[in-house]
């Protein structure tokens, strides 16, 4: 879990990348919920946080393409008004950016750290390979499925073939990476192990006391905010999982952006990531353009309720943590997953 040697050498090695963060070279264990001022911890305490990570987002977290990829963007549609990156978009892909980017000016990152500089760093894809097989396990171990949308399978990028001439590629000729003469290495996969799901560090708490996020939202996260959200009353006799909603998130795409969110945690210094009560966070990846943008971030809730020991509960507790510059939230709410 740290950046492989042979990209790491200035002298012998093509792959090296002067602009990286120094304080995460090897045998720096990355951390798959970096944060900017974040303290490190020992590296097998940072491995047994990342497998946690990786078990609530491939797991817990993405149970349908549109929880692992995000929601659809289509030709026409306001960019500024999305409706949420993917669970693995956000942790781990951008954290990963942010981890192994410069930290030099946290306003003003390069190459892995910003959007618009990341390809620069030849490891760049290593890091979109790694993603592409984080799906391939996906579909082949956790029983995931393709998109079926007509317009996800023909949509098509312009390559250059052997002989430099342009070619169209087709979404849906690339979804079988076997068909594309190669395939992942059959390696052990440790985070597909039980033993290392989050647990939670306290059952079935009392609720403190917070206000209704009517009474807090719309406002600007650059402090802890706690609210008691209530939860739907379930009709009919539907399986629907029950979905947190961090409404109406707007910042600048030219910064960086982070915050984390807990549910029913009382003391939110003592959750750890391999506690239950951290859902995960939202994250943004610097742009190299001004763009104020509203999205929402999503979160299933119905099995980590259900492993806190707060299945009866009517309602439930939801802590932001800003972990950047300031973004405005709109509104938080809970609705069944439709």
């Amino acid at each position: 879990m740290q950046i492989p040697s042979t990209y790491n050498s200035s002298v012998i090695s093509p792959l090296y990348n002067c602009f990286r963060n120094p304080d995460h070279l090897p045998p720096t264990v990355i951390d798959l919920d970096w944060s900017y001022g974040d303290k490190p911890v020992d590296p097998n305490t940072q491995i047994k946080y990342n497998l946690a990570i990786m078990y609530t987002q491939m797991i817990t977290q993405s149970k349908t393409p549109n929880d692992f990829f995000g929601k659809a963007y289509r030709a026409g549609d306001d960019i500024t008004t999305l409706d949420g990156a993917g669970q693995i978009e956000q942790t781990p892909h951008n954290h990963v950016h942010s981890w192994t980017g410069t930290a030099v000016d946290q306003s003003n990152p390069i190459d892995m750290g910003a959007l618009y500089s990341a390809a620069r760093d030849p490891i760049f894809f290593a890091h979109h390979a790694n993603v592409d097989r984080m799906w391939t396990i996906w579909l082949n171990n956790l029983g995931g499925s393709n998109f079926t949308d007509t317009d996800w399978l023909n949509a098509y990028f312009i390559f250059y073939n052997e002989e430099a001439n342009p070619v169209r590629v087709r979404v849906k000729d690339c979804l079988d990476n076997t068909k594309l003469g190669y395939q992942y290495e059959d390696v052990p996969i440790p985070w597909l192990d039980v033993s290392v799901k989050p647990k939670p560090r306290a059952k079935a708490k009392t609720l403190p006391s917070a206000p209704d996020p009517a009474q807090v939202f719309p406002t600007t996260l650059d402090k802890p905010i706690s609210v008691i959200v209530k939860r739907p009353k379930k009709s009919g006799t539907g399986s629907s999982e029950e979905i947190l909603i961090i409404e109406g998130i707007e910042y600048d795409k030219r910064n960086y952006v982070k915050f984390n969110v807990f549910i029913n945690e009382d003391n939110v210094n003592a959750s750890r990531p391999n506690n239950t009560e951290f859902l995960g966070s939202f994250s943004n990846l610097p742009h190299g353009h001004r763009m104020t943008v509203k999205t929402n971030k999503k979160f299933r809730i119905s099995q980590v309720l259900e492993e806190l020991g707060a299945r009866d509960y009517d309602k439930v507790l939801v802590t932001l943590i800003p972990k950047s510059s300031p973004v405005k939230i709109n509104g938080i709410k809970i609705e069944f997953d439709s």
